[in-house]
């Protein structure tokens, strides 16, 4: 049975632009990559994980709802941050408004190979059902 409902599918999802992603050389095998999020009125990020990476979301306009790992859900505003360590189920992901958009820099540390591999789709991990 298809436990996502129709309305989620329905949903905007975010658009990922990439600003920048240097190996790093005091950390062999590592790189950090930093990424704009940009999520339209109700937009929204399916339940997922971020390939092994250690993440840092800092939100620069409107309001996101983020929840991990089973927790409630926070909203986070313009000047917050909140970190996902490794192996983070990040269940909730979203714009807090269904009127105005929202935007978050993410900067991720991850393994280099993670990329080489799988591109910058293998820091999105979504859960199975989602494509």
């Amino acid at each position: 049975m298809d436990t996502i409902s129709k309305e989620n599918r329905l949903r905007p999802r975010e658009e990922v632009k990439v600003l920048y992603d240097h190996e790093l050389k005091n950390a062999p095998g590592k790189s950090i990559i930093g990424l704009e999020i940009e999520y339209s009125p109700n937009g929204f990020t399916p339940p997922h994980r971020h390939g092994g990476a250690t993440v840092v979301a800092f939100v620069t306009e409107g309001s996101i709802l983020s929840g991990m790992n089973g927790n409630p859900p926070r909203v986070y505003e313009p000047g917050e941050s909140f970190m996902e360590l490794p192996g983070c189920h990040h269940t909730v992901a979203e714009n807090n408004s269904k009127t105005q958009r929202a935007k978050l820099i993410v900067v991720l540390v991850v393994d280099t190979e993670v990329v080489k591999k799988s591109g910058y789709e293998g820091l999105t991990v979504l859960d199975d059902g989602w494509e």
